[in-house]
């Protein structure tokens, strides 16, 4: 069965690297979550800006663009600590992304 991808996912996905590598940390990752602090150690970059691309963060992240909005991570809640998650769709959407890089790097 083909998997159906809002255009608005892929367009949000190519215009930000640092939403990539938080998809591609959480792929890797998945089922497990992980603390927002421990996704910015990985990734590299600060949490305010793993903040923003998760859950979006005023007028530098656009929040319809953020991962939890496109449904692509989940956010959970526990005990006063928030933990984030890839979804089932998201591990689908990170599965396709990675056969659609390697078929367009044969373009490149």
């Amino acid at each position: 069965m083909a998997l159906h991808i809002n255009p608005h996912i892929l367009r949000s996905l190519h215009r930000s690297e640092l939403r990539r590598r938080i998809l591609l940390y959480l792929y890797q990752l998945y089922p497990s979550a992980t603390y927002l602090s421990e996704i910015a150690r990985v990734v590299g970059s600060d949490p305010s800006n793993v903040r923003g691309a998760l859950v979006g963060l005023g007028n530098r992240y656009n929040g319809e663009s953020s991962l939890v909005y496109l449904g692509l991570v989940e956010e959970i809640s526990n005990n006063g600590f928030k933990y984030y998650r890839l979804t089932e769709y998201g591990k689908k959407v990170v599965e396709y992304l990675k056969s659609y890089y390697t078929y367009y790097r044969k373009f490149m």
